[in-house]
């Protein structure tokens, strides 16, 4: 008897061993051939060249819904197939400030926010709101009422700890003070303006915002400072119509747990101020190409592979959320084991995660698996903090665990997002073979995995939530879960 279990043990060891040393066969085939490839690059400069912009119910939009179908097919996935959504297609018309002094008038430039009304004319006295937090809406009182207040995007001058909110919360909040107006004010130098939503679930707003270059508003600040007493009409023209769009999804089937679902995705949508190639050609592409590659190779994952690319997230999420509801209502959710988001991803470090007891130390044990194919282009960083306002925020919110790249792509690239200069110049070819070779790798990992730890319970995740400080920007958007 002894025997037979020193035999059976030997066994069980040779066994392991043997896995151990596949899977670094595996990860070595992958990550050589994933090296040499840069077909995702060459798709997004010819979308960037051929259909430009990706907004939601454009025609540009329903292009790259067509053209990210027709590379999953050709790429030989398993199943591909679409999930359409209804959403409210928001575009851009004119726009048109006009500031008065009492004795003259300047027009400046800015291009309104998402979701602004349709049209509207609204004067009124500008008040400097700092940077549109509820403290610096204490600060001014009664005198937000009525006013066009003038808001920092980013944090300028605050205290050390402030955390800033997202565009859409301040607008929120301004709402809530009685604001007529809002002009925000971009801090990227060189007159770069920036859009993006106003609204935090895609509804229209009942009240006018814009953006501003910073140069104009800090001279709208310096001649207030002086006591000066300044006005601002902003008008605007708009459109929005109902439509429906298409999430795009392939699956990679699995060959030990085919019911077990890792789903990687990433916006496929943009702005439509230039050509989205940063936010989010730069992960979205690289999905397609991550996708094109792993279907390429001799070996299959051990559990399903599912890659989805979502319309409608600079709207208000809105293609992940209808994804996430579907999944709810016939328990497809269960079977999503974690989702990995690719949002402006690019010559990853290592990953985050955001996800019960179990998540950190298997994400950290894969991290430094990963980083032994290249110690010098992965560094294996890991983290487990946690964020909004990506596609992974609905997951997140029904309790899956959820996993991101860490990545730093430089100011170039970040003072361009959702801006005129966010084109195919900014995107380097490395940084999309690296998102495939280090999110490819991960994936194995994971889908080798003996067993993956489980969803967030409501208890845990609601305690993760309030350690992250997100319960206040969740109750503004009204998606706090309690």
């Amino acid at each position: 008897m002894l025997m037979l279990r020193w035999a059976a043990a030997l066994c069980i060891c040779q066994q392991q061993v043997v896995d151990v040393e596949a899977q670094s066969v595996r990860a070595k085939a992958f990550d050589a051939a994933a090296s040499v490839s840069e077909q995702g690059y060459e798709w997004l400069a010819w979308s960037t060249a051929h259909i430009g912009h990706r907004l939601t119910g454009s025609e540009q939009g329903r292009k790259a819904e067509a053209m990210a179908d027709s590379l999953f097919r050709a790429s030989g996935l398993d199943t591909v197939y679409t999930h359409p959504f209804e959403a409210d297609a928001w575009a851009r018309g004119s726009v048109k400030l006009t500031v008065g002094d009492g004795k003259g008038f300047l027009h400046l430039t800015c291009v309104a926010l998402a979701n602004t009304p349709l049209a509207c004319s609204v004067e009124a006295p500008i008040v400097d709101a700092g940077n549109g937090l509820a403290e610096d809406l204490l600060r001014i009182g009664p005198a937000a009422k009525g006013a066009t207040l003038l808001v920092n995007l980013g944090l300028v001058a605050a205290a050390e700890g402030t955390k800033n909110l997202h565009r859409s919360e301040k607008t929120a909040l301004a709402l809530k003070a009685g604001a007529a107006s809002i002009l925000f004010v971009n801090q990227v130098s060189g007159g770069v303006l920036l859009t993006g939503t106003a609204s935090i679930d895609g509804a229209l707003i009942p009240i006018p915002a814009a953006c501003l270059a910073t140069e104009d508003g800090t001279m709208l600040r310096e001649r207030l400072s002086k006591g000066e007493n300044l006005t601002a009409r902003l008008e605007m023209r708009n459109t929005s119509e109902r439509v429906t769009a298409r999430n795009i999804v392939a699956e990679l089937r699995g060959t030990k747990h085919p019911g077990e679902v890792i789903l990687v995705g990433g916006h496929l949508d943009s702005w439509d101020l230039a050509t989205g190639a940063t936010d989010n050609g730069l992960g979205s592409f690289s999905i397609l190409d991550l996708a094109r590659l792993m279907q390429s190779m001799p070996f299959k994952p051990e559990r399903t592979i599912r890659f989805v690319l979502f319309m409608g997230e600079e709207q208000g999420l809105l293609g992940s959320r209808a994804l996430v509801d579907h999944y709810a209502r016939n328990s497809e959710l269960d079977r999503v084991r974690c989702m990995i988001n690719l949002d402006m991803s690019g010559n990853p470090q290592g990953f985050g995660v955001g996800g019960p007891v179990g998540w950190k130390a298997l994400i950290a044990d894969a991290c430094d698996r990963i980083a032994r194919i290249d110690t010098a282009a992965f560094k294996g960083r890991s983290s487990e903090q946690i964020w909004l306002h990506s596609d992974h925020q609905p997951f997140l919110l029904k309790g899956v665990p959820v996993i991101y790249p860490l990545s730093d792509l430089g100011k170039h690239v970040y003072g361009c997002y959702h801006s005129s200069c966010d084109d195919i110049h900014l995107v380097e070819p490395r940084a999309m073979t690296n998102n495939v070779r280090f999110v490819g790798a991960l994936l194995y990992e994971l889908a080798a995995a003996t067993t993956l730890p489980g969803h967030f319970t409501e208890a845990g995740l609601r305690e993760r939530l309030m350690e992250a400080d997100l319960e206040g920007p969740l109750r503004i958007g009204g998606d706090w879960p309690w």
